[in-house]
């Protein structure tokens, strides 16, 4: 029996066992201890691994464990509650003397010293977190260090060289995590952190990367934090990006990821406008001819029927919709839209002289009147 049989029956055993759908992944999936990294221990033989009948036949059971658990519910992989542990009679004893002296329940005093154990462990851990982002941030921020593949291949090997147990994800989440805490909150005022930026051209892939993002919020059920955080999932998802916006490296397709989190806090933006300018309807994107497209700033939506698909800003309306056509000639590539059961059509707002800002803070009323399916969700904030 060949590995890849060989992988199709653990899945289907584990499949049988696994309480959730979480644990089945976590056995199958976890970059150290599962299934897939023991099996195909390098980056190519996975990638190869996933073309494979037997891989799809991995996700559908998956799925299936997603259908019979409940998405949100079997979320959690499950514990006892429960374990044991033998130690020496004269531990034993003193503890028993402690619980009495205490007044509680021997198994209660136990639980407590492994809470207080852990929080002096999760405190020791933020430091070294701290200190290994400290050491390779190159004056960047957090979101930097994690967004960026070489400065997070040095952030998660320094994590290692002090000790640090945890996936990739684990100590990148951490981090992020870390950025809002009272260690890093508080050096902001001490340590300058340079800005980045980028710049006009990111004109040229943002909506890439949101579509991207959203399609594996959909397919995958994970949130914008988790792709990043995550290497081999920040690779998939710079994949998709590149699929639909080529040319460009994963720091940009995932700093603009990032900047999604951002766009509601154009709140003042968005107090500004009194009223949405009117689409102007072009038809079906496959016989849409470009040269009637105001070559111009504004606001598009990609719509099938009377179901809202995707709205976005952007520098030249002419130019973005080429850019889209040149992908696919129905708007959107078939593994993320179907146009041949549900074809788009196209609406335009041209804003000619309106500042990005101002675009965004259309495009964000745009999107929360007509909630578009591929769009990613975001809520304004007050100004």
């Amino acid at each position: 029996m060949d590995k890849k049989s060989v992988m199709l029956k653990k899945a289907k055993d584990l499949a049988k066992t696994a309480n959730t759908w979480a644990d089945l992944s976590n056995a199958l999936f976890d970059p150290f201890d599962g299934e897939l990294a023991q099996s195909f221990p390098t980056k190519e033989a996975r990638e190869a691994f996933q073309k494979t009948s037997e891989y799809a036949e991995i996700r559908a059971l998956l799925e299936k464990k997603m259908r019979e658990t409940g998405i949100a519910k079997g979320a959690t992989p499950t514990k006892s509650g429960r374990f044991v542990v033998r130690v020496p009679r004269s531990l034993h004893a003193a503890l028993e003397r402690e619980a009495e002296l205490e007044g509680t329940s021997l198994n209660q005093l136990v639980v407590t010293k492994l809470a207080v154990q852990l929080d002096n462990l999760a405190g020791e851990k933020s430091e070294k977190i701290l200190q290994a982002f400290l050491e390779v941030r190159d004056a960047y921020s957090a979101d930097k260090v994690v967004a960026d593949p070489e400065l997070d291949r040095k952030f998660l090997r320094r994590c290692r060289e002090l000790g640090l147990a945890g996936t990739d994800f684990e100590l990148n989440w951490k981090l992020l995590s870390e950025r809002k805490g009272s260690n890093m909150s508080g050096l902001s005022g001490i340590i300058k952190t340079k800005h980045y930026s980028l710049g006009k051209v990111i004109d040229e892939f943002e909506y890439a990367s949101e579509l991207a993002v959203r399609y594996m919020q959909q397919s995958k059920n994970v949130s914008l934090d988790r792709i990043i955080c995550d290497p081999e999932m920040a690779e998939e998802f710079d994949n998709y990006a590149g699929r639909i916006s080529p040319g460009f490296s994963p720091l940009e397709y995932r700093w603009a990821a990032l900047g999604l989190r951002k766009a509601g806090r154009l709140g003042k933006k968005v107090s500004e406008i009194e009223k949405m300018s009117e689409l102007e309807h072009f038809g079906k994107v496959a016989s849409l001819k470009l040269a009637q497209v105001p070559d111009v700033s504004g606001l598009y939506l990609f719509s099938s029927g009377e179901k809202p698909v995707f709205a976005s800003h952007t520098d030249n309306l002419r130019h973005r919709l080429e850019r889209h056509i040149q992908v696919s000639s129905a708007g959107l590539p078939g593994w993320l839209w179907d146009t041949r059961k549900e074809p788009l059509e196209i609406g335009v707002t041209p804003l000619p002289g309106v500042s990005r800002s101002l675009r965004q803070a259309m495009e964000l009323l745009l999107v929360r009147e007509q909630k578009p399916v591929l769009n990613f969700p975001r809520k304004i904030k007050a100004a």
